[in-house]
């Protein structure tokens, strides 16, 4: 298993991170992969929030961005991969949040670490878990905010 905790922000658009991340997968022969990106790249964020995180993270508009084209190179790849769309994260000493799949609304606008780490012990325990998807984490308790809790 490949866990890469680094979002691919290559902004050349060669996606150099994930595309190594794929080759090394494929020359070793491991087939599970997981990577961390960003809440807001398929827009599914709502509201004043998800105006705000797009104008910030994706100057108005995901399509075409890095972490946009990563997840894709993931899910074209072949590989058992799960994106891990992560919120404004906080270093709060909870484990508290919901998930989100692919074609879901965005529930939340912040989560803890702790939260982060808790899903991907939950793949690495159970390889099944989130396979072939793109998970949503943030604690549900800050969907509607209009800017991340820290």
């Amino acid at each position: 298993m490949i866990f890469s905790a680094v979002v691919d922000h290559d902004d050349a658009g060669n996606n150099r991170p994930t595309k190594n991340i794929i080759a090394t997968a494929e020359a070793n022969k491991i087939s599970r992969v997981i990577e961390t990106s960003l809440l807001g790249i398929y827009d599914e964020v709502p509201g004043k929030f998800g105006k705000w995180n797009r104008d910030f993270c994706f100057g108005g508009n995901p399509e075409g961005s890095s972490p946009v084209n990563a997840d894709q190179l993931l899910e074209d790849s072949g590989l058992d991969y799960t994106t891990l769309r992560l919120p404004w994260l906080n270093d709060r000493p909870e484990v508290k949040y919901s998930i989100t799949h692919r074609h879901d609304t965005y529930v939340g606008v912040s989560g803890s670490r702790q939260s982060i780490a808790d899903v991907v012990l939950k793949i690495v325990a159970d390889p099944t878990f989130g396979s072939r998807d793109s998970l949503g984490i943030a604690d549900p308790d800050t969907d509607g905010l209009t800017r991340p809790v820290y």
